[in-house]
């Protein structure tokens, strides 16, 4: 996954590296702030436009990205959009990863069904109001989560760690940065939010680094997105329900707690 450097340099990848990087990050936790200051549940509709508006935005990303590409006679190849130089080896361990995902998510989504709001982690409440509440919400939820793993993996595991292996000199320390980069579009979930995302970029940068593919991560990643997100909120609207019979439960600052960052959007 290594490009000329001299087309790391040209400006126009600068500019798009400091859009993804920056940029972009910054405008998500502007909008995500707007929304903390919303009724709680929020309506339906604004639900569904913040979901076109990240369907648009990193679909956008991801097409300036091509476009750069191709204007260096390269493509999304280049930077691992395929099955690698051993396709098996990638298949095999894509299959696995979802796999162990799997019997991990079933320990989960059995605990989130006997939690209440007061139980569940701060952060895991804060990114709550943006899940999805009804059948229409996930049907639209179930494209940004499939776009999240897609779309984030080519910019943050493909466009960025070559980006700046083109001016270090170093694809791993990309990775690195990228993962921070990516933890810091998650800075609405607040600090453990930031920690854990960045983490997980860890992963995912290891996972391509080690498969010379994006394939990984982009289906792991998806798939974390869409069964957490839906889970959740399918908890917050039981939980919400419960409350209306039993009382008001505790306000969504109640209590420190954890959970996956990539259960929501990253900005």
């Amino acid at each position: 996954m290594r490009l000329d450097p001299a087309l790391a340099h040209s400006w126009p990848a600068i500019a798009l590296a400091i859009l993804v990087a920056i940029v972009y990050p910054l405008l998500g936790l502007r909008r995500f702030r707007r929304i903390e200051h919303l009724p709680d549940p929020l309506p339906s509709r604004t639900r569904v436009r913040l979901y076109w508006n990240l369907l648009a935005s990193q679909w956008s990303l991801v097409g300036l990205t091509v476009l750069l590409l191709a204007w260096g006679g390269r493509s999304l190849a280049d930077l691992g959009q395929s099955f690698g130089p051993n396709p098996g080896v990638t298949i095999a361990a894509t299959a696995g990863l979802l796999v162990l995902f799997t019997v991990l998510s079933v320990f989960t989504t059995r605990q989130l069904k006997r939690a209440t709001t007061s139980e569940l982690p701060r952060r895991m409440r804060k990114a709550g109001k943006i899940l999805p509440q009804n059948d229409t919400e996930r049907s639209w939820f179930v494209l940004v989560a499939l776009t999240a793993g897609i779309c984030e993996e080519i910019l943050y595991r493909g466009f960025l760690p070559w980006f700046i292996d083109g001016w270090v000199g170093g694809l791993g320390v990309g990775y690195v940065i990228a993962a921070v980069a990516f933890g810091l579009g998650h800075a609405y979930q607040g600090r453990s939010g930031v920690l854990v995302t960045g983490v997980l970029g860890l992963l995912f940068g290891a996972l391509a680094y080690s498969a010379q593919s994006l394939l990984p991560g982009q289906v792991l990643h998806a798939a974390i997105d869409l069964v957490n997100g839906i889970a959740v909120g399918y908890t917050l609207v039981r939980a919400r329900a419960a409350g209306a019979e039993a009382g008001p439960e505790p306000g969504p600052d109640a209590g420190p707690g954890d959970v996956d960052a990539s259960a929501a959007p990253p900005a």
